[in-house]
């Protein structure tokens, strides 16, 4: 994969395939996500778009790092990658954490390189408190995921990776998954995971001024299928689309399905 330099020197890969001229889709994973997880949107859709995939700082192949796992730091590795690569008219698509990138990058950058969004079960405020119960945890919950991580990525990958499917997966597969979480730089894990639970993004909402899919696993158990209705109705234009046979990776768990819906919304 090729190799990107940010503005604060840390080395990022990415996947670029697909026609040049043709419409750019550019994918954020989530928390231990690479472009390793998108392959069937990378070879599925690249016939068609431009797909673009990056792993983020501290993950998959990028540098190992625990400087700048912040939530505007990571904003900051996303416009260094539109800029670097000149993209323009982009969807910007976000997985789980990757949503809450997404919507830290418009509240920075705003939305005008951007043509369409799309945010894959994820939401605009993970720890739950008051009224607010779409969260994925509760304050004491955070921190003792935050310690796990610092005490054991295994430990944390073998707590997290069952909830992330609604059925059993492969054991090659969830090895492989596995094997990218455990790879994770602790420290880094664990900064970025208590930087993004203690954000609140529900007033970015109003920012988002493109033409958005919602799209949630309707057994998701990480971040609750609820996120997905309350985005679609608080974001100005957006739908919702629900997959019923997934949890938390419908890009996985239903890849055809999921690569239809985006290109349709892409058309």
């Amino acid at each position: 994969m090729p190799v990107l330099t940010t503005s604060d020197d840390i080395r990022l890969h990415y996947v670029d395939e697909g026609p040049r001229d043709a419409p750019v889709l550019l994918i954020v994973p989530g928390w231990s996500g690479s472009a390793r997880w998108f392959e069937q949107q990378i070879s599925g859709l690249s016939g068609r778009f431009r797909v673009v995939c990056f792993d983020p700082r501290g993950q998959g192949e990028s540098e190992r790092t625990d400087a700048g796992q912040r939530m505007e730091r990571v904003a900051k590795d996303l416009h260094d990658l539109i800029t670097a690569l000149d993209l323009r008219e982009i969807t910007l698509l976000g997985w789980s954490l990757g949503v809450s990138t997404v919507l830290s990058y418009v509240d920075v950058f705003g939305c005008g390189v951007l043509r369409r969004i799309a945010l894959v079960c994820g939401g605009p405020r993970l720890i739950n408190s008051g009224e607010w119960e779409l969260g994925f945890v509760d304050v004491p919950q955070a921190l003792d995921w935050v310690a796990l991580q610092r005490k054991s990525m295994g430990e944390a990958a073998d707590f997290v990776l069952p909830q992330f499917f609604r059925d059993e997966r492969p054991a090659e597969q969830l090895a492989r998954l596995r094997s990218e979480i455990t790879s994770m730089n602790p420290a880094g894990s664990a900064a970025m995971c208590w930087n993004v639970l203690n954000q609140d993004y529900t007033d970015v909402l109003a920012k988002v001024q493109v033409p958005t899919l919602v799209l949630t696993g309707a057994h998701d158990r990480v971040i609750p299928a609820g996120n997905g209705p309350y985005l679609a109705e608080t974001i100005g234009d957006a739908r919702l689309t629900v997959f019923d046979d997934s949890a938390h990776c419908p890009f996985i768990e239903e890849p055809d399905r999921f690569n239809e819906e985006l290109a349709s919304f892409m058309a």
